[in-house]
This record gives C-alpha cells, structure tokens and sequence, in this order.
C-alpha cells in the first residue's frame, strides 16, 4: 500500500525499481487486459529502473479495484479516487 505515489495531473506511479523492463511491460499489460487499466512503463531516474505509470483517467478503475484489500488506516489514500 506504500510502494507508489500520485503525480497530480499524471496519475498514479507504482515504484517498480527492482523488475526488469520486460517484467514491467508483462505487468502493464495484464494490468489493460484483465483490468482495462490504461498503463506506461516509464525510467525512474535511475540506470535501469522502471516505474509503471497508471494514467489519471483510470485512476477511480485502480481505487474500485484495491480498495476491498486496504486495511482501515490506510483508506484514506483513496479519498478523491472513489
């Protein structure tokens, strides 16, 4: 619930540093295709690194879809998704 973060006008980031960028773009499209979220597989800054990037507009999508695993004390992260 920790390893991400919101990009205003960009969406959502999810820290995927430590996959390789064939495992990125393997998680980025199970996420369109079994979620129809809409992704990108972007450089985090650093010499191979990735971050995946779920677009603003699919961001409610994200929240509906995790939402059933957040604990209590961390449901405030979805404030404004939902």
């Amino acid at each position: 619930m920790q390893d991400g973060s919101y990009q205003k006008g960009q969406g959502i980031y999810i820290a995927t540093n430590s996959f390789t960028f064939e495992e990125c773009k393997f998680l980025a499209y199970t996420l369109k295709n079994k979620y129809n979220l809409k992704t990108s597989v972007i450089k985090s800054g650093k010499p191979n690194q990735w971050r995946l990037n779920i677009w603003k507009d699919f961001t409610a999508g994200l929240a509906e879809l995790v939402r059933p695993h957040f604990i209590p004390e961390m449901e405030y992260k979805l404030k404004g998704y939902l």
